[in-house]
């Protein structure tokens, strides 16, 4: 059964959703455990992923590693998470934290109840590299297809980054960080636009790094470039412009941790 899809056109190009794991798919991880997705990058997730994975009594994962920090509660049963070479036996709704790159697993301890933990990887491109093999895998990608009428995979490989280095009028810094709080609507509404932020440069004051996340480069390049919302962003951000912002576009290729 699919997650219930939830719309908000008025707020946002994307959809909210209601997840019950006891109807989704479950993923088989072998040795007697497998993983219920939940918030994933076909549902919209632009910062980390979620999910469940249910181990059987007496079934353990193999030893392991990710690219980026993990968080994981137990949240029925009892288990004995190994971090490192270290041994933890953990109760319910005890909450393990794992930086990238430190090998580690999960044991169920009971020979008869069935355990479950709650994972949340710090970010969509989070991978897991098995310590044994060296086998290097997308926890994404393992999600894609399970009971998501979501993005496709092919959309997925095609998210693209918009970089825009501003440079605004001395002076003009408070006026143009209030427009852009301003106009986060505008491409929160936008076809295909998953995330925005805004940094300011330490070394050069008046120079900011504006960041957007959208799935396809044509959704920024023609979806919003050529929409009504484009024409009231550059009327917010205007008259604060030293010069034209310099725009490029990043495709993701590495997340050390």
């Amino acid at each position: 059964m699919k997650p219930m899809r939830l719309e908000f056109p008025a707020t946002t190009s994307q959809a909210a959703y209601v997840l019950r794991p006891s109807r989704l798919p479950a993923i088989d991880r072998g040795g007697g455990a497998s993983t219920i997705p939940l918030a994933t990058a076909n549902r919209g997730a632009s910062t980390y992923l979620s999910g469940i994975t249910v181990f059987e009594p007496g079934a353990s994962i193999a030893h392991h590693l990710h690219n980026t920090a993990e968080s994981v509660m137990v949240i029925s049963g009892r288990a004995t998470v190994v971090i490192g070479e270290a041994r933890t036996e953990l109760d319910a709704f005890d909450t393990t934290f794992v930086p990238a790159n430190v090998p580690h697993h999960f044991e169920n301890l009971s020979d008869t109840e069935e355990m479950r933990i709650l994972w949340v990887y710090g970010t969509p491109e989070a991978t897991r590299t098995l310590i044994s093999s060296g086998e290097t895998r997308s926890v994404d990608e393992e999600a894609t297809g399970a009971g998501d009428e979501g993005r496709s995979s092919e959309v997925l490989g095609a998210a693209v980054r918009e970089v825009a280095r501003i440079a605004v009028l001395p002076g003009h810094e408070h006026d143009f960080e209030a427009a852009v709080v301003e106009a986060v609507p505008l491409f929160q509404r936008a076809r295909g636009a998953r995330g925005l932020s805004l940094e300011a440069s330490h070394e050069e004051p008046g120079t900011y790094v504006l960041t957007v996340l959208w799935e396809r480069l044509e959704d920024h390049m023609h979806e919003f470039r050529e929409s009504e919302a484009f024409q009231q962003w550059r009327a917010l951000v205007g008259p604060h412009l030293a010069v034209p912002p310099q725009v490029e576009h990043l495709r993701h290729r590495l997340t050390g941790f």
